[in-house]
């Protein structure tokens, strides 16, 4: 996932779910293919974190994609590259035909947050029920959930869909800068989207929203003097850049679903001078685009509102992700995915809202419906530990999402 802090979110999680109820028949002979094919899994991941592919990585996104084509061309799929500039490296999408009406998308994105020689140093390995490696559970995993899911819904001979469409790209971890109208294009060309971003390995869950993600920064210029003989004479950066951070704190308003916290800042070139330049940068995360708006327009009243005459003030919004929140369609069938999954014997649970920005808000722009983190759960992606996969979920992951694709397909008939 895109800049995000899924961590963090996971430990509150409990207090956001949303149940559902009600469960169908279990497909026996799928549940048992979805098992056997858990070693496949394994393999495939593997082979997947073998290489490094974060983003703008030009040879490991290669190698993955080049990975991803064989696989799609083995299921009889038609395989085109996309460029996305200004990114790095092509987005990969996959067709098959059916004889069905049904039309449903499936995406996961190839890049990690990992700098190059993560994968060497921390390699693929199983220690009891995880599976170990860099980029395996965000979003490696989802890769091989859609790959493996295809596999076993080719094996069943279902082809009760009008097309299946599998989009990989190479630059989630940076907004999908590049490949964000691709997404949304092909999302318009489908019934519903299913988004393989990872699970959380404590709370099996998928998600009804994501948060819109924005940069805010600030440049302050000041008046540069001797900072021990005429102190008085210049006009501090520093110190109105400090003051802008206090009188902003309360921008953060979680409950309106908001968080604004200043995370860089710099200042000054040598220690006897008072400082003429300053900087710092906020992370911003929003729920609504009126949220966002109304934070940014709040934030310029404070800049104006100068602590120090002659300070000079400028700020930069970039926009990153922006916000997804699941329409009406879409939380019917997260609903369903809740009682597929109970045909697995799985319990899962239903999030209103992570602090990161997946590509399902980009999807989601289509207007179609969409379910994000159908991915594999797990833990340590964008952090220092070891991020992981839990393996007794595998069965369970292909199960839903090939039943997704086959309800979403039936109800097109």
């Amino acid at each position: 996932m895109a800049i995000c802090i899924r961590n963090l979110l996971y430990a509150v999680i409990p207090a956001f779910i949303i149940l559902t109820t009600g469960a169908q028949a279990q497909d026996a002979a799928l549940l048992a293919a979805a098992k056997a094919e858990q070693p496949a899994v394994v393999e495939t991941l593997r082979k997947l974190t073998a290489m490094d592919s974060g983003t703008g990585q030009a040879e490991g996104l290669g190698q993955v994609a080049a990975i991803i084509e064989a696989e799609l061309k083995s299921l009889g799929a038609t395989v085109e590259r996309h460029p996305v500039p200004p990114s790095i490296g092509s987005a990969v999408v996959g067709r098959l035909t059916g004889k069905g009406r049904g039309r449903v998308m499936m995406m996961a994105h190839m890049d990690t947050v990992y700098p190059a020689g993560t994968a060497q140093k921390r390699p693929f390995r199983v220690e009891g029920n995880r599976a170990i490696a860099p980029g395996i559970a965000d979003a490696k995993g989802g890769v091989a959930v859609i790959l493996h899911s295809l596999k076993l819904l080719k094996s069943r001979g279902f082809d009760d869909f009008a097309s299946i469409t599998v989009l990989f790209n190479p630059d989630e971890e940076q907004g999908s800068r590049g490949s964000n109208r691709l997404i949304q294009s092909l999302a318009a060309e489908n019934d519903a989207v299913l988004s393989f971003e990872p699970s959380s390995a404590q709370y099996d869950i998928v998600l009804l929203g994501t948060s819109g993600t924005a940069n805010a920064r600030v440049d302050v210029t000041g008046k540069p003097a001797h900072a021990g003989v005429s102190p008085e004479l210049g006009v501090n950066a520093i110190v109105e850049l400090s003051d802008l951070v206090l009188r902003t704190l309360d921008l953060d308003d979680p409950k309106r679903g908001v968080r604004f916290n200043w995370t860089l800042s710099g200042g000054g070139e040598v220690s006897n001078i008072v400082p003429d330049k300053a900087w710092a940068r906020a992370d911003v995360r929003y729920a609504r685009e009126e949220d966002f708006d109304r934070t940014i327009a709040t934030l310029k009243e404070r800049i104006a509102k100068k602590k120090l005459e002659g300070a000079s003030l400028n700020l930069t919004v970039t926009q990153g992700m922006p916000a997804f929140n699941a329409n009406a369609e879409g939380r019917r069938l997260a609903g369903r995915a809740k009682e597929i999954y109970a045909e697995a014997g799985a319990q899962l649970s239903l999030l209103e809202r992570t602090g990161g920005g997946t590509d399902a808000a980009w999807a989601a722009r289509s207007g179609k419906p969409v379910v994000e983190a159908l991915g594999l759960p797990g833990a340590g992606y964008h952090s220092v530990n070891e991020e992981y996969v839990v393996l007794d979920k595998i069965a369970p992951r292909l199960y839903l999402a090939a039943r997704l694709v086959m309800e979403i397909a039936g109800a097109q008939r």
